[in-house]
């Protein structure tokens, strides 16, 4: 067998594999719901919007000749990026399967070349479509011939990256002279490019008063329309030039040019290449290494002192929460969110030091944003912060193995991150009235005062609200959840799987919340007659009391559902 029919066979039958194994997964009712789910939102998102055959959503001229200036510098920055950025080495990567399948056959090196070529055009064939389907339609009056200019452009962009890889190993290989000279060719384009842009400004200067949109229209339309600036973005140009023909007849006036400077670059691969095998076997190790240490966050846990010692004696659930409070700290986050709490207090310090008039100002807005983050790690929060069943349940038999009832279980995994969200939010919102002053408007001090207290009640309620759900779920719906650290297996199905656990987890949240605000205002409104604005603090009270008798309901409840879960045949990601 040929090595391109090898190759074939091998694409085909991963492909044909893959197929099947999705199609398995479907007799699974969560992989079901999962794609009708994934695939209502795609549609209803994105498809129902698609129409290749009209032209009603086309650029005017100005915003067409905009957009072609801003591809074509666009492209511009990827060609100028292959020359300097990087490092001079083969542009050709291999997985470890395909170094351990192709490497030792009996294939030739340019045959190797060809291979990773094709495997290009695929993700050409990919770019292409995405760029068509989000601005094909805007700036090509046939989406269809943009799809096919795209592909184009995206191979011979790919070529034009391999093909300048191998001639910086080349000039790597005469040591300083190639650097020399690679870097004095690139300081005369780059300096072409300059003078060519300055010149363009000189001959159309920027209009001294602007009296209209019209006019600045008119101007930027003269500019890009320069002799200067066109020959500055010729190459840029030549590349956009077929995705953005105006027809069919100017698609294929622009296509022999476009396909002959494909060819150049894909005859310069061929007569530049240069052994690769070494560089590109030690470079697969080294992404190997990464990955491992990504999956299983070797290298990311820094060991730190514990926020208070544990103990020999005590509540056994203590020691549950005590190890989940580490787990968090290692995990990250709360120092990197305790740094920049800090680091915004530097700006009012500064402002107080160098420019005391706009202290007030620099400190309310300072203010604002603290208060903001408090609200943010309310809905964020629950879904960052995972240590908590999400992290402990693949070791089930374990919890089950320790001296704590179902109850102890759910209460400790829950404390751990909702202590921190509570102490963080508290801690932010406490920055906040601190730094406020005097406020303006409506928003006086006494009204900022009374709201961050109620805020304080309130957010750490409905943060340990956002916890249980997503707690609940892990225990009601194991096998829905990716183990903690690893990806969920992918596809439209997996998309809709998230977006069921979401849409439930917000409308049993929701749901949860409603009963507290009802009470809330009521009691509020009530007393706002006496107490003015001091009752927002009473109404924050009462809602978190409601939330928080909401969520020791369900912990109990909870509790029972983890006495029941079978340690055999539980677990996340299970089929």
């Amino acid at each position: 067998m040929s090595f391109p029919r090898a190759v074939a066979f091998l694409w085909w039958a991963s492909l044909r594999n893959r197929v099947r194994k999705q199609v398995e997964r479907l007799r699974q009712p969560k992989y079901v719901l999962g794609l009708v789910a994934g695939g209502v939102y795609l549609y209803s998102f994105f498809l129902r919007r698609l129409n290749l055959d009209s032209r009603s959503e086309a650029l005017s001229p100005e915003a067409h000749e905009l957009a072609e200036f801003s591809l074509a510098g666009m492209m511009m920055v990827t060609l100028v990026s292959a020359w300097a950025l990087g490092q001079d080495r083969p542009a050709v990567t291999f997985s470890e399967m395909e170094i351990q399948q192709l490497f030792p056959a009996p294939v030739s090196r340019r045959a190797l070349v060809h291979y990773k070529l094709a495997r290009g055009v695929f993700g050409a064939v990919v770019g292409a479509f995405f760029s068509t389907f989000f601005m094909g339609r805007w700036v090509s009056p046939t989406p269809v011939l943009f799809f096919l200019g795209a592909l184009v452009t995206f191979v011979t962009v790919n070529l034009h990256v391999v093909a300048v890889s191998f001639l910086r190993t080349r000039l790597a290989r005469w040591g300083w002279r190639g650097a020399v000279l690679r870097w004095t060719v690139l300081a005369v384009l780059l300096g072409a490019l300059g003078v060519s842009v300055y010149s363009a400004v000189l001959a159309h200067p920027f209009p001294e008063e602007v009296t209209s949109e019209k006019q600045l229209r008119e101007w930027f339309s003269a500019l890009l329309e320069g002799s200067a600036l066109q020959a500055a973005f010729w190459p840029g140009r030549l590349l956009v030039a077929l995705p953005l023909a105006a027809g069919g007849r100017a698609f294929l006036h622009e296509l022999p040019l476009a396909l002959g400077l494909l060819g150049v670059h894909y005859l310069g691969i061929l007569a530049l290449i240069v052994p690769f095998e070494e560089v590109v076997v030690t470079r697969a190790e080294e992404l190997s290494l990464q990955r491992g240490k990504r999956l299983a966050r070797v290298g990311h846990i820094v060991l730190r002192a514990p926020f208070f010692r544990l103990k020999p004696s005590g509540r056994p659930e203590v020691a549950l929460l005590w190890k989940n409070l580490i787990a968090a700290r290692r995990m990250g986050g709360i120092d990197i969110l305790f740094t920049l709490a800090v680091l915004g207090l530097l700006f009012p310090l500064g402002v107080a030091i160098f420019l005391p008039e706009a202290l007030a100002g620099a400190r309310q807005t300072v203010a604002s944003v603290y208060l903001g983050l408090a609200v943010l790690l309310t809905f964020i929060g629950p879904g960052s912060f995972r240590s908590d069943l999400r992290m402990d349940l693949p070791k089930l038999d374990l919890l089950r193995a320790m001296p704590l009832t179902g109850r102890q279980v759910v209460v400790a995994e829950l404390l751990a991150p909702g202590l921190l969200l509570a102490v963080m939010q508290i801690g932010l919102l406490g920055l906040a009235l601190v730094l406020a002053g005097d406020m303006p408007g409506r928003w006086s001090t006494e009204l900022w005062v009374a709201a961050g207290l109620g805020l304080m009640l309130l957010l750490p309620a409905v943060s340990l609200g956002g916890l249980f759900v997503q707690n609940a779920a892990v225990v009601l719906f194991p096998a829905w959840l990716p183990a903690d650290g690893e990806r969920a297996r992918g596809g439209i199905e997996a998309l809709g799987q998230r977006l069921l656990m979401l849409a439930g987890t917000l409308v049993v949240l929701l749901g949860g919340l409603l009963p507290a605000a009802i009470a809330a205002a009521l009691v509020g409104f009530t007393l706002e007659v006496w107490l003015g604005v001091w009752a927002l603090p009473v109404a924050g009270l009462t809602a978190a009391g409601g939330l928080l008798l909401e969520i020791w309901l369900g912990v109990m409840a909870l509790g029972r559902a983890f006495d029941r879960m079978d340690v055999s045949s539980e677990g996340p990601g299970a089929p």
